[in-house]
């Protein structure tokens, strides 16, 4: 296939990997990133594609999600680091939780999976009796209300990838265009159903008028050859 092997990402991937390996070969921990060769998986089983798939497409309100961690980050290791920064030199707590920005990050990364952050708060409040307040608010945020939207988001992916599935099952799925643009020229009008009933009762309104014009046709004629079928039997009695 010559050069097109370089237009495939994985082929690409892999090629970079063993060479990286082969050209350090005397370091071990170069070497041992050929284990990544196995992501080639992802694109042999049809289910795990998918589902890689669909993660990436939700990227974008990720993305927004991180951010709006890292904002709420900011804002709770600036504020923890102005109340709790002495008390470490006070003796109060056991470890340097919060007398560092970048040590308060790493404290509220703990708080935030829940690991033993209870332990932490109660060291506060044993000094700081109102210092529960904002252990509890930034718990509330980031691991209840931020977490959950990000499992949220996934969950909303991997419903939707299922319900392309079940479409496509039932022939219902529309395979969008190769080039992945949709034109907006091909979008269905909406119509008005009200339209649509009125448009049906004029169409039975002119077909019964119709109707009845043809009974009172078919009447005329039905009289007219009546009376001429008489006409020749009274001319014979006489």
């Amino acid at each position: 296939r010559g050069f097109s092997l370089f237009l495939d990402g994985w082929l690409v991937f892999d090629f970079v990997i063993i060479l990286v390996s082969w050209s350090f070969s005397s370091v071990q921990i170069i070497r041992a990133f050929r284990i990544f060769r196995a992501l080639r998986l992802v694109t042999r089983i049809k289910v795990m594609k998918n589902l890689v798939l669909a993660v990436f497409g939700v990227m974008p309100r990720m993305l927004a999600i991180t951010l709006l961690l890292l904002l709420i980050f900011y804002i709770f290791a600036v504020l923890f680091t102005v109340l709790f920064k002495d008390l470490y030199k006070k003796g109060v707590t056991d470890q340097d939780y919060f007398s560092r920005l970048d040590a308060t990050f790493f404290t509220l990364f703990q708080i935030m999976t829940l690991d033993a952050w209870a332990d932490i708060a109660r060291q506060v409040i044993d000094e700081i009796k109102w210092a529960w307040f904002p252990f509890l608010v930034f718990v509330t945020i980031s691991g209840f209300i931020v977490v959950n939207l990000i499992i949220a988001v996934i969950c909303d992916a991997i419903s939707a990838l299922h319900d392309d599935e079940k479409a496509k099952i039932h022939g219902t799925y529309e395979e969008e265009e190769e080039d992945g643009i949709s034109d907006d020229s091909d979008e269905t009008p909406v119509i008005d159903i009200h339209e649509q009933l009125e448009s049906l009762e004029d169409q039975v309104d002119e077909l019964t008028r119709i109707q009845e014009q043809t009974l009172h046709t078919l009447e005329y004629l039905t009289r007219h050859l009546q009376s001429r079928h008489v006409q020749p039997h009274n001319q014979s009695d006489d």
